[in-house]
């Protein structure tokens, strides 16, 4: 039992997070859990920042957080309403082009650093506020689309991403004997890693049958198309999980912050940032005329 832990913590912590994302995703048609939902993506996007920001802090960097948020947030936005708003598509890159603009301006007092901390600000906005917005995209679809229901799609993204996390760290930790990226993640194995893409090809392909059930031509998703979705998302996934556990242990932190049964909002959607843009551009591919 001592490999589970913190398990009792966790199952806590995702309960009240799979409750919160069920009820706002279920209504998410009705304008005001649209806003809600708008907000709690700025809101997570903004910790994710923040996170980020204290990384690379940690580095003996010095980013400038709160303009850093403030841009992560805006481009948020910006997404929501290009996506509503056929004639704002530009948005985003407007909103991008005066963010860069503000980092530079912001160090022409003091040009020690400039290089790196203008660099570091600009990836840490592009690094979690843009594949978090694409979640956006997925749940409010650009008409004329394939498309009917973007609820369907985004809880498709969302389980079959976690669940790549749950067979991975289940089986992991009871079976696991080869690690997988030692220098990164110690905990994490090889056969944690193929348990976890088995569970999301496994899943993928029962959202299918799932859909045919009970979504109709709201969620045409094919089984081959699944197969390899299951397959991209369940390898990224991991990829994207890696990734932040890479610019953990350059920081020499073990969590993003210390957010009980999370640890930090990075720990929590490290997956999804490779995730989303994934079912994002496959769901722009069917659109195609």
């Amino acid at each position: 039992m001592s490999k589970f832990g913190d398990l009792s913590k966790r199952l806590a912590v995702a309960s009240l997070v799979i409750g919160i994302v069920i009820i706002l995703v279920s209504f998410s048609m009705h304008p005001v859990f649209t806003a809600l939902v708008v907000a709690a993506i700025c809101l997570l996007v903004a910790i994710g920042v923040f996170e980020f920001g204290k990384l690379a802090k940690i580095k003996g960097l010095s980013p400038t957080i709160p303009l850093m948020v403030l841009i992560a947030v805006l481009e948020v936005i910006a997404f929501f309403i290009a996506h509503q708003w056929i004639q704002s598509r530009e948005l985003p890159v407007v909103v991008f082009a005066i963010g860069l603009g503000l980092f530079f301006l912001n160090r022409f007092r003091n040009a020690e650093g400039a290089l790196v901390n203008v660099a570091v600000e600009f990836f840490g906005v592009v690094y979690v506020a843009v594949p978090l917005s694409y979640m956006l995209a997925i749940l409010y679809p650009i008409a004329p689309s394939t498309v009917a229901d973007g609820r369907w799609w985004l809880f498709y993204l969302l389980i079959v991403t976690k669940i790549t996390d749950v067979g991975a760290y289940f089986i992991g930790r009871m079976m696991g004997k080869v690690p997988l990226a030692p220098n990164l993640s110690p905990k994490k194995t090889i056969e944690g890693a193929a348990a976890g893409l088995f569970c999301a090809i496994l899943v993928s392909m029962g959202m299918v049958w799932f859909g045919r059930a009970f979504a109709g031509s709201s969620f045409p998703l094919e089984y081959y198309d699944a197969l390899w979705l299951g397959l991209l998302i369940g390898v990224f996934g991991q990829i994207g999980d890696l990734a932040e556990s890479l610019l953990k242990r350059d920081a020499a932190v073990k969590d993003s912050n210390k957010i009980p049964g999370i640890g930090g909002i990075l720990d929590l959607v490290d997956s999804l940032i490779f995730t989303a843009p994934i079912v994002y551009y496959y769901l722009r591919w069917i659109s195609l005329p």
